[in-house]
């Protein structure tokens, strides 16, 4: 009897929540996670353009009745994909493995050509041309749908080596609710050929619980991510900031690059090579081979001799004879 209404409750939850995580990733300022940060913002626009266009769709067709729009219908196609699109974009900032940024690339472009494509039928071809060209565009989905999938699950495994389970868990939880919704969206788009039937349209009427849970986890991995990182021991805010301006300093000093930056802001931490090839996702030996250039550009011998560095212990990184 209700159950209109908590969905209607439902779809406002869900653009609370997606405002939340929007929120923190505005105020978070971690040090070096400016594109991370970023990247979590512009994936909660999209939540919230996602949540707002189907709380629309929901309202016009099951409170208002007689919504029977095929084009607005299919504007959701566009949005999907690009949320997919920013999705892929902070599964990048999380792993940043340079393995992946070919086949991020290539699902990327395909994403935008997508969205492009179904834009421009949607305004400009009639209800006619869709079904002379449904085989077609069913090929595009199914395409869309294998290699957004392969693009994911190749982040998920990276993320799988390391030990940050809270990074792999969103990741898994994100992309099969991505994946789940998409297919509904695609189920109902079938009625574009066989029918505006309720056993077609049904699964698209509880797409909220998918952007709901997209949005909660969101909000969770936000909090942890962002806001503990840059909110957390306050009393140490001062002495991180002037290590921050002497590490880009350095940095600009010795013309680091911006991942030698990461590697020497973790080895001023007290890092081992481990540590730094499980946060930063790569293996020993290029972090071994990071370092070497780092010693080599600095004139230094060792740890040490960068953490002395940084400190202004030595001067023009020369190291007392």
């Amino acid at each position: 009897m209700f159950i209109k209404e908590l969905i209607l409750i439902a779809y406002m939850l869900c653009i609370i929540l997606g405002a939340s995580a929007l929120t923190i990733a505005f105020l978070g300022k971690s040090r070096g996670r400016i594109q991370f940060n970023k990247a979590m913002a512009l994936f909660a626009i999209g939540l919230l353009v996602m949540c707002f266009y189907d709380m629309a769709i929901y309202y016009l067709d099951y409170v208002i009745g007689g919504f029977n729009s095929l084009k607005i219908m299919r504007i959701g196609n566009c949005i999907i994909a690009g949320n997919m699109y920013l999705w892929l974009n902070v599964q990048e900032k999380i792993i940043k493995r340079d393995a992946l940024r070919l086949i991020d690339k290539m699902v990327k472009s395909y994403l935008v050509f997508y969205a492009a494509m179904w834009a421009l039928l949607t305004f400009f071809f009639s209800i006619e041309h869709f079904y002379t060209m449904k085989w077609l565009l069913l090929a595009t989905d199914v395409v869309l749908i294998i290699s957004f999938l392969t693009a994911s699950i190749a982040h998920i495994l990276f993320a799988a080596t390391a030990n940050d389970k809270l990074s792999l868990g969103y990741m898994v939880i994100v992309t099969a609710m991505l994946i789940w919704n998409y297919v509904s969206y695609f189920w109902g788009e079938t009625s574009v050929y066989w029918g505006n039937s309720a056993f077609i349209r049904a699964p698209l009427d509880l797409t909220i619980i998918f952007w709901l849970i997209i949005s909660a986890v969101t909000l969770v991995y936000t909090y942890h991510k962002v806001f503990l990182e840059t909110f957390s021991e306050s009393s140490e805010s001062a002495s991180r900031n002037d290590t921050a301006d002497r590490l880009e300093e350095v940095c600009s000093q010795f013309k680091l690059t911006p991942r030698e930056k990461e590697l020497i802001e973790l080895i001023y931490s007290g890092k081992s090579n481990k540590e730094i090839a499980e946060i930063l996702y790569l293996s020993e030996s290029t972090v071994k081979t990071h370092i070497y250039n780092i010693f080599r550009k600095m004139d230094v011998k060792n740890r040490v001799g960068v953490i002395c560095v940084i400190n202004g212990d030595i001067e023009d990184g020369q190291e007392e004879q």
